[in-house]
């Protein structure tokens, strides 16, 4: 999948029209995803529209006026002023009377001074938004590895014989006991070991936490409500599952993680088996883990009318019986 580094290469240089097709649709489709580098085509076109314009019209003025006058309407077309920009004090090609002997004049040094300035805010923005998505997604990846870490590898909360289905799902609770079977079934090579809901110490956030072991290590397989946060959709992505979800790597000294985000939820897969074997677990195991979810989310809300209206019954029963108590 092409990066937002290397869309913006392509635009910068005009290196696209010579790409193959394939690349150019690749190209194509990024831009429609992700909003920032079509913002940044749209300023690189109209720098190029605004530079040829100006250009053209300067073409037909005298050769001594050229650098006095381009400034002004250069300006003037880039930053919408009117008034202004006249009553600026202008670029004077003879100030740079020193630069003769190289054959370079003033209002070719003033346009490249103005195009530099409003290539680089775009440019800088750009780098901005981009290193605080990458914030953003180490942040969330961060989540699935701390807990790993904390339950699994220094707290070792796991037996050496696996615990026995009934009591693993007794200890995920309905809400996620269906999740139990999707795990077993898609970490081919691994035996959970361990299934149970967790925290870190110092946080309120909690974990659905099943631990596996297979290959000479511990993996786990991690889940923790999203509670408003998200992954930089369109950044950063390395690879995309079968049923859809997106996946996102990292790597956090010798702990690997892949994460994706559904129906509410960050899931993770982490170990020290490399990033790649990550991101083929969490393929392998996003789509059921997406469906598991959301069929525990129908669960609860057919489950809910329910109570209600037992109790609406349990309400009017009561008050029958209150009513018959005043007949007597």
């Amino acid at each position: 999948m092409i990066r937002c580094k290397e869309v913006a290469e392509l635009m910068a240089s005009d290196q696209l029209s010579q790409q193959r097709w394939v690349r150019r649709v690749e190209v194509r489709f990024h831009l429609w995803r992700c909003r920032n580098c079509s913002r940044f085509r749209k300023q690189i076109v109209q720098i190029g529209e605004t530079a040829r314009k100006v250009f053209r019209e300067s073409s037909r003025v005298k050769d001594h006026g050229v650098g006095e006058s381009l400034e002004a309407r250069l300006l003037t077309s880039l930053l919408g002023e009117t008034s202004d920009v006249a009553k600026r004090p202008q670029f004077s090609p003879s100030a740079m009377s020193w630069m003769t002997p190289f054959g370079v004049k003033g209002w070719a040094l003033s346009f490249a001074a103005i195009l530099m300035l409003v290539l680089g805010i775009p440019s800088t923005l750009w780098y901005l938004g981009l290193r605080a998505d990458r914030t953003k997604l180490m942040a969330a990846l961060n989540l699935g590895v701390q807990d790993h870490l904390q339950c699994a590898i220094k707290g070792h909360n796991y037996p050496e014989i696996a615990n026995p289905p009934d009591r693993l799902r007794e200890q995920l609770g309905p809400q996620y006991a269906g999740l139990l079977p999707v795990v077993e079934k898609k970490l081919s090579g691994f035996q959970v070991l361990e299934a149970h809901i967790c925290s870190v110490p110092g946080s309120p956030r909690k974990y659905v936490h099943f631990i596996a072991r297979g290959q000479g290590t511990i993996v786990s397989v991690i889940l923790t409500k999203q509670d408003g946060e998200s992954l930089p959709a369109g950044r950063f992505l390395v690879a995309r599952s079968s049923g859809g979800v997106d996946l996102y790597k990292a790597k956090f000294q010798d702990t690997d993680v892949a994460g994706f985000e559904t129906n509410g939820y960050f899931g993770f897969v982490v170990s020290n088996l490399g990033q790649d074997q990550m991101v083929q677990l969490a393929a392998s195991l996003a789509p059921g883990v997406r469906n598991a979810l959301g069929e525990s989310i129908r669960s609860e809300k057919a489950a809910a009318p329910a109570v209600l209206i037992g109790f609406v019954s349990f309400g009017s029963s009561l008050r029958s019986q209150k009513d018959k108590r005043e007949y007597l």
